[in-house]
């Protein structure tokens, strides 16, 4: 996947499981909750709080299990819009505020190119399979708890 802001464009590439979590335990999963109304989904996510991680995303994966995502963690609101540059999965992205709101989803297919850029700025963006989010009923406005434990995202 690459992502661009401001006209500038990042390649976002993804090795596998080497992008989860943080540095002291490559295979760590958190559990991220999202609540909308009577809905509640929670989805297991690698995270990605590195330039490095956040740069191979979930580029190369042929398959994600039905409630596993990736949580990219930023050190500060911006617009970074992401495109689908090798990578394969059809996904939903939510773009979501330091307050822990969605504030925009949307749906991104494989290997296109096309920067998908929300229309403010975020903190966090969580990709999960595409249709997820309409699978639970959630969408803009969902409230994201975000667990204890994940790591300081990094430059």
């Amino acid at each position: 996947m690459r992502f661009a802001t401001l006209g500038f464009a990042f390649v976002v590439l993804m090795l596998g499981a080497s992008a989860c979590g943080g540095d002291d335990d490559p295979d760590a999963r958190f559990d991220v909750t999202l609540t909308q109304g009577d809905s509640q989904a929670t989805v297991s996510v690698e995270v990605a709080a590195t330039f490095r991680e956040r740069q191979q995303g979930l580029m190369l994966r042929q398959e994600m299990a039905e409630d596993a995502g990736m949580l990219f963690l930023f050190p500060r609101d911006g617009q970074v819009g992401f495109w689908m540059k090798d990578t394969y999965l059809p996904l939903d992205i939510a773009y979501i505020s330091a307050a822990g709101e969605v504030l925009e989803v949307r749906q991104a297919t494989p290997l296109d190119e096309t920067a998908l850029t929300p229309a403010q700025p975020y903190r966090y963006a969580l990709e999960v399979n595409q249709g997820w989010f309409e699978r639970h009923a959630l969408g803009a406005g969902a409230k994201v708890t975000l667990p204890t434990g994940l790591p300081k995202p990094t430059e």
